[in-house]
């Protein structure tokens, strides 16, 4: 009578097998969901773009490219689960770069002689007011020195807190044209429809400089992801090393064979602009497109000496991008379009 249990008790099963476990190996497979499907692929050249990219990749850029050229687009389950709403611990990358967002999406912090820059605003109103304030404060940082907010595209998760830091501490906000009209006029069945945009402060056309005390940001229009997504170049400091930080503020991609291949085109033009930049640290605006998270929580356990992971290096950091656009060519051909 007692065997089941004893059996049980002895391979730790009730340990191991938890009732979400139970539950889905007890599912129906046809419930199951499935990765997404390109009935026009041209077979060939997705072959011949991924190819491409794992060279490019190598060992240390793997995970980036399988993020982006495979997952991103085939198994958005799999995206969601990682790429989640949670509080992850705010903390500095740079001396003065911090990242104060969660775990879906990026904000940072950066510290200026004359106040702070922030980069993104979250989701929401209450995602303003109860992580980006509240990590702020943890890092000594207050926030009524928040002078400016660039957001760096039209969707709502980088602007849906730009207004609640507009009307509480007078931030003034920043945006392309192009994405101060997508904020105004979201598409109706948009999940950003029904949010509430700030109102428009400045508009950046490319090749602007943002001056703040002793600190610059270069920021470029890079169409593709949106039709007027934002690109950063800064200079960040570590100890007593400078070094200048690249955000390409649409490395989510395109959604179109046309905004692709805005895409593919922004990408290139990119690589020109960090290289003659000297770009050598790498930041996005979802963690997940760069394991930030993974990264940040290196930084909070690092031994003296240890590498900061944000640091690329120029070449990496050229390598990482060139992946980028391989993945849109592996889009491309998905969708039985041709990028060349």
């Amino acid at each position: 009578m007692n065997r089941p249990l004893q059996t049980c008790a002895a391979m730790a099963l009730c340990l191991l097998i938890s009732p979400a476990a139970a539950l889905a190996q007890s599912g129906d497979p046809k419930a199951y969901p499935t990765q997404t499907a390109y009935p026009k692929e041209d077979k060939a050249g997705v072959a011949r773009h991924l190819s491409a990219a794992r060279d490019i990749a190598g060992d240390d850029l793997a995970a980036d490219m399988r993020w982006r050229c495979l997952i991103s687009p085939l198994d958005r389950q799999y995206v969601a689960g990682v790429q989640h709403d949670g509080i992850v611990p705010a903390g500095k990358i740079y001396d003065n770069l911090s990242s104060i967002g969660q775990n879906a999406v990026s904000a940072y912090a950066l510290e200026t002689s004359d106040g702070i820059i922030l980069i993104d605003a979250l989701n929401t109103p209450e995602e303003a007011r109860d992580i980006i304030v509240p990590n702020l404060k943890a890092l000594g940082l207050d926030p009524a020195r928040i002078k400016y907010v660039i957001v760096t595209h039209g969707h709502g998760d980088h602007y849906g807190g730009a207004k609640y830091l507009q009307d509480t501490y007078g931030a003034k906000v920043m945006a392309s044209a192009a994405d101060w009209e997508m904020m105004r006029k979201p598409a109706p069945n948009s999940p950003f429809a029904k949010l509430v945009p700030p109102r428009q402060d400045l508009v950046v056309k490319d090749g602007d400089t943002l001056t703040l005390g002793t600190t610059s940001v270069k920021l470029y229009v890079t169409p593709g992801h949106t039709p007027g997504t934002l690109s950063l170049i800064f200079r960040v400091s570590d100890k007593v090393v400078r070094l200048m930080a690249g955000l390409m503020g649409g490395t989510g991609g395109g959604q179109t064979p046309e905004t692709i291949r805005q895409q593919i085109n922004s990408l290139q033009r990119w690589r020109g602009l960090a290289d003659a930049a000297n770009v050598k640290v790498l930041i996005t605006n979802h963690p997940a497109h760069m394991s930030a998270t993974e990264k940040q929580a290196l930084l909070r356990y690092a031994m003296p000496g240890d590498a900061n992971p944000f640091t690329t290096g120029k070449a990496r950091y050229q390598r990482y991008m060139q992946i980028m656009e391989e993945c849109s060519r592996v889009q491309l051909a998905r969708m039985g379009e041709a990028s060349d």
